[in-house]
């Protein structure tokens, strides 16, 4: 099957030739920088719940 495209991009490619997911792998780590900026930034801005 082949398929035309116009304006194919740009791309992030998230799982390797071994089958390997970039995101799941790293989503814990993510999660932890996620959380531990949203405190600081919280100690900022009262506002934010």
């Amino acid at each position: 099957m082949h398929c035309r495209v116009k304006e194919f991009g740009p791309l992030i490619v998230s799982i390797d030739t071994e089958g390997r997911n970039l995101f799941e792998e790293n989503k814990v780590v993510f999660n932890e920088r996620k959380e531990k900026a949203i405190e600081e930034i919280c100690k900022h801005v009262s506002f934010i719940k």
